[in-house]
C-alpha cells in the first residue's frame, strides 16, 4: 500500500510541476484539476493509521518545489483532515499545521486564519485519538478532591481499574446537552455495559449540577458506575485540555486512560461499545492455540515449564488485551490457555492453571458476561477451580488415615497412616492406580530418594484398592486432594504442612 501511495504522490507532483508556470497564482482550472487528485490520493490512505497519513502529507507537500502548489497541497490536506468524517482525523491536521504553516515553511491563507488554526490546536493537540487522556482534578459532589486520568490511572483514579470509561463534558443549560443525555443514560441503561461515566458539569451553579446529576443524569444499571465532577473555578484547564469549547463533548477511554474515541455522540458511542464488548461466540482449544503454548511454554529440560513462566503468559495477555480495550483477544487467548492447561499436567502447569483462574477469569467477569462463557470458560473454569483449590501449599495435609506402605531410608511397610503425621522432614504421598506406567516410574524414582535420605517419609496410597473397599473413605480423599489424575504426589513438611504438589520425581 505504501508503494502505491508514494507512486500516487509522485504523479501528483509530476502533474503540477509539468502544468503550472510561474504565475502568482493557480487559476480556476488548475485548482479544480489538482483538488481532484488530491481527494483521490486522500481517499486512497483513508484506511492507513494517521502516522501514515501524516508521513505522506509531509511527503506530498515537501516533494512539490513549486510555493503555489505547496501552499495549495498544504491547505487542501489541512481543510481535509479538519473535516473528515473519520475520526482522529484532526491529528494529521494539527501535524500539518505544527510542521508546515507555524513555522512558516507555508504560508495560510492570513495571518487570522493562522491564528484560527493555532487555537483549535492549542485546545485540541492534548487529547488526541491513541494518548494518553489528560489528567484532572476536580471535585465530586461531597466536596472531595479527585484526580482522573494521566499516566498509570484509570477512572477510578487508581492503576488498573480494568473499566472503559465515557468522558462526557456538560451543561445543564445547553439544549443539545439535555438530548444527549438523554440519549446516552436511555443506551447505557438499555446495554448494561460496565463502563465508568465520568460526567463533568461545565458550569457554576451547584444546585443546577445536583439537580441535573439526581434526575437526567441518574442511570440504572448496576453496571454502570457514575463519576459527578465538577470545577467552578476552572483550575483544572479541563476546556484546554479536552477542547471543550462547547458542550456537550464526549470521549471514550480504554482501561489504561488512552483515548479510543472523541467528539462523540450517543450514536457513535453505542457503535464503538459493542464492539468493544462484543457477544460473539468463541470456540476455545483449537489445535492451532494448542500449537502456540507448546511453543511459547516449552522447557529446555522437558519438564515443563515452572510456575512463574505460565503466570508471565497469563500477565502478559492481559497486558496486552484486556488493559487495552480488547476484550475480544483477552476472552480469545485466556479461554485458549484455559482448556490447553487443563489437558495437561505437571507442578508448573496446575499452578499456572490455578493462577490463570484468579486473574483473567475470576478476576475479571465483566469479560465474560456472555451466556456462551459462563458455560464454556466460567463453568469450566469453576470446576477445574474446585479441583485446584484443595490442598494448596501452605494448608495443613487432612487427618485422615488410609492404607498404604510406607518407605524410609531403612524399611518398608504397610498398613494404616496418618496423612498429618508421617513424621519425616519430607514426605512424599503419592496416590495411584493400578496397572499405570507412570505410576510404576514415579514409585522407583521415590524409592531411591527415600533409600538415600534419612529425612525423607514416602507413602504410597492405592486409590483403587479404596475405591473398592472403602467408599467412604475414597470420597473423602476426593474432596480432600485433586485426584482427577493419577499419579497425585504432595509433598508436606515434619509439622504436616502442604510444601508442594502435583509433583513428578521421575
Amino acid at each position: 500500500m505504501r508503494i502505491c501511495i508514494k507512486i500516487t504522490a509522485i504523479l501528483i507532483s509530476f502533474l503540477c510541476l509539468s502544468s503550472i508556470s510561474k504565475a502568482q497564482e493557480l487559476d480556476p482550472l488548475q485548482q479544480k484539476a489538482l483538488s481532484d487528485k488530491l481527494a483521490e490520493y486522500f481517499a486512497a490512505i483513508e484506511r492507513e493509521g494517521t502516522e501514515v497519513q501524516k508521513q505522506e502529507c509531509d511527503f506530498l507537500i515537501g516533494s512539490s518545489e513549486d510555493s503555489l502548489v505547496r501552499q495549495f497541497i498544504a491547505l487542501e490536506a489541512y481543510e481535509h483532515y479538519m473535516t473528515s468524517p473519520v475520526m482522529g482525523s484532526e491529528a494529521v491536521a494539527i501535524h500539518v499545521l505544527d510542521n508546515w504553516f507555524i513555522p512558516g515553511k507555508v504560508k495560510m491563507k492570513s495571518d487570522i486564519d493562522l491564528i484560527n488554526a493555532r487555537v483549535y490546536a492549542d485546545f485540541n493537540r492534548q487529547s488526541l485519538v491513541g494518548m494518553m487522556a489528560p489528567e484532572i482534578s476536580m471535585q465530586s459532589m461531597d466536596g472531595r478532591d479527585v484526580t482522573l486520568f494521566g499516566e498509570g490511572k484509570g477512572a477510578s483514579g487508581a492503576s488498573g481499574s480494568g473499566r472503559h470509561a465515557v468522558l462526557y463534558f456538560y451543561d445543564t443549560d445547553c439544549s443539545k446537552c439535555k438530548i444527549e443525555t438523554i440519549l446516552l443514560r436511555n443506551m447505557l441503561e438499555d446495554n448494561d455495559y460496565p463502563v465508568d461515566l465520568v460526567a463533568v458539569y461545565a458550569g457554576d451553579d451547584r444546585q443546577a449540577w445536583e439537580s441535573y446529576a439526581h434526575g437526567q443524569l441518574a442511570v440504572d444499571s448496576d453496571k454502570v458506575n457514575v463519576i459527578h465532577l465538577w470545577d467552578p473555578e476552572l483550575d483544572s484547564d479541563f476546556q484546554r485540555k479536552y477542547g471543550v469549547l462547547q458542550t456537550p463533548r464526549m470521549f471514550l477511554l480504554r482501561p489504561d486512560g488512552v483515548i479510543l474515541g472523541r467528539g462523540l455522540d450517543s450514536e457513535a458511542l453505542y457503535a464503538m461499545l459493542r464492539g468493544i464488548f462484543s457477544q460473539q461466540e468463541l470456540n476455545y482449544g483449537s489445535e492451532e492455540s494448542a500449537a502456540l503454548f507448546d511453543g511459547i511454554l516449552a522447557a529446555e529440560d522437558g519438564k515443563g515449564p515452572d510456575r512463574q513462566r505460565v503466570c508471565d503468559l497469563v500477565d502478559y495477555i492481559s497486558s496486552g488485551t484486556v488493559h487495552k480495550g480488547d476484550t475480544l483477544m483477552f476472552r480469545q487467548l485466556s479461554g485458549d490457555l484455559l482448556y490447553y492447561l487443563a489437558t495437561r499436567s505437571g507442578e508448573g502447569i496446575k499452578e499456572g492453571l490455578k493462577y490463570l483462574i484468579d486473574e483473567n477469569i475470576n478476576g475479571c467477569p465483566e469479560a465474560w458476561d456472555s451466556q456462551d462463557d459462563s458455560l464454556k470458560v466460567v463453568g469450566f473454569a469453576a470446576i477445574m477451580d474446585d479441583l485446584l483449590s484443595k490442598a494448596m501449599s501452605g494448608t495443613l495435609v487432612p487427618d485422615i488415615k488410609v492404607p498404604g506402605e510406607y518407605v524410609t531410608s531403612r524399611k518398608s511397610k504397610t498398613g494404616d497412616f496418618r496423612l498429618d503425621r508421617l513424621r519425616g522432614g519430607n514426605n512424599i504421598i503419592m496416590f495411584y492406580t493400578e496397572g499405570c506406567e507412570i505410576c510404576k516410574a514415579e514409585k522407583a524414582a521415590i524409592r531411591n530418594i527415600a533409600a538415600g535420605d534419612r529425612s525423607v517419609r514416602a507413602l504410597f496410597v492405592n486409590v483403587d484398592g479404596i475405591l473398592a473397599g472403602n467408599p467412604s473413605l475414597a470420597d473423602a480423599l476426593f474432596d480432600s486432594f485433586d485426584l482427577s489424575v493419577l499419579p497425585y504426589i504432595v509433598l508436606s513438611d515434619r509439622k504436616g504442612k502442604v510444601m508442594r504438589r502435583y509433583l513428578s520425581y521421575r
